[in-house]
């Protein structure tokens, strides 16, 4: 790795060693494998639950009493370009009829059933993954990675999804992999401690998968 290269490589990430075994097929040791294994798992689990999360949030505006009127969007159009100056927002941007969230969750249906389907095998079972986010989705836990699956968590999966299946090289996976920062409009390096809850939440999770799982297998075998 040149000079330059290293600069463009976040300090406190993963070294390109490190990573080089989280690719199944290059994995060195038992242990190297499950490592990798249970981090594309982790990965599948976000994307899914994303697409999933986001169907039944509109879902659930769809059946509200909300109204967005165009009083209430001047007013949140008027807070975001505040927060947000690089992005100009209308109150016309704003304003969705319910048809148009209902459309926006068929989408969001569709995303999720496609997600499912394409990540089946290799230790992701689409029923206990169905399962996983409906617990999560209603449970009174799990704040973190709810808050975050459709935002930040999903853009970290889709980057470390693609390397593990050797779509992308380390580089292009360390500059994907950073907080998509929403004051700045661009991407920067996570911190240490935010690296260190997303790991204690990916494992939070696929320990509730693999928790299922065993359940799931117990059943079948009965």
């Amino acid at each position: 790795m040149t000079h330059t290269t290293q600069n463009r490589i976040p300090k406190g990430y993963f070294s390109e060693r490190t990573m080089f075994h989280l690719r199944p097929q290059f994995a060195s040791t038992s242990r190297w494998l499950l490592r990798s294994v249970m981090a594309m798992l982790g990965c599948k689990l976000t994307i899914v639950f994303s697409k999933y999360r986001m169907m039944m949030d509109l879902q659930s505006l769809v059946a509200s009493d909300f109204k967005n009127t165009y009083e209430h969007a001047e007013l949140m159009a008027g807070f975001l370009n505040l927060l947000l100056p690089f992005h100009h927002t209308s109150p016309s941007d704003l304003i969705h009829t319910r048809s148009e969230y209902a459309n926006e969750a068929i989408d969001y249906y569709k995303e999720y059933k496609h997600y499912l389907e394409l990540f089946s095998g290799e230790c992701f079972i689409p029923e206990v993954a169905v399962q996983l986010c409906k617990m999560v989705y209603e449970a009174d836990d799990y704040y973190t990675f709810k808050a975050f699956s459709c935002m930040n968590y999903s853009v970290y999966a889709e980057a470390l999804l693609l390397f593990q299946i050797g779509k992308t090289d380390y580089l292009t996976f360390a500059e994907m992999f950073q907080e998509i920062s929403l004051f700045e409009g661009r991407r920067k390096p996570l911190k240490a401690s935010d690296l260190k809850l997303y790991l204690k939440t990916m494992h939070k999770i696929t320990d509730l998968y693999i928790s299922l799982l065993q359940e799931y297998l117990n059943k079948k075998e009965q």
